[in-house]
């Protein structure tokens, strides 16, 4: 990012997206967008440190964009990610968002190649993404961390239902991928279907 002006535009194009469209669903794109904005927001901080790079099987980049998610789905994940895994390595990280669908669901994997987390941590933080979203208190999220991660499978819980949400991979000093999963919604037939309209 080349001027104050620019990390400007880019924070207030952010701070629009995160405050309007208040309803549940937006599309896979509008969602992108607000990531790679983020990312560059993000960027003027880390300089070439970090970089992002989306994934698509091209044939499918249409219909997966014009899928439909809750809003702020993918960037207080990929926020996660940065924070938690690419902030404390040393050197240069990559971050990846990627997308594929199978014939009834959208799975977004975003991955950091970050210092990654031992395996207590992770079936710790993955137990409390099963839990039930009441049997989770603030104080007890606030006092182990995740809770970005939390929050954002409650509302994929709420919204979709129980079957619906998200899945932490991990390896020390290699890297953690979350996984999300989401019914494939690609049209106003398959959202009214499930009273969403």
């Amino acid at each position: 990012m080349d001027s104050v002006a620019d990390m400007t535009e880019a924070l207030a194009k952010f701070f629009r997206y995160t405050i309007t469209k208040v309803e549940n669903l937006v599309s896979v794109q509008e969602e992108l967008d607000n990531c790679e904005t983020y990312f560059l927001i993000q960027k003027y901080r880390f300089g070439d440190r970090i970089e992002l790079h989306v994934e698509c099987d091209e044939d499918d980049w249409n219909d997966i964009m014009n899928c439909k998610i809750p809003k702020l789905t993918l960037q207080p994940i990929l926020e996660n990610s940065i924070i938690h895994g690419t902030e404390l390595k040393v050197g240069r990280s990559n971050l990846v968002i990627a997308f594929e669908r199978t014939k009834e669901r959208l799975i977004i994997r975003i991955s950091d190649d970050g210092v990654g987390m031992d395996e207590e941590k992770l079936a710790q933080l993955n137990g409390r993404l099963q839990n039930e979203s009441s049997s989770v208190d603030y104080k007890q999220q606030n006092e182990k961390g995740g809770i970005a991660l939390i929050n954002v499978n409650n509302r994929i819980h709420l919204i979709f239902g129980e079957e619906y949400g998200m899945h932490i991979y991990s390896i020390p000093d290699k890297g953690t991928d979350v996984e999300i999963s989401v019914p494939l919604l690609m049209d106003e037939e398959s959202i009214r279907s499930r009273g969403m309209l």
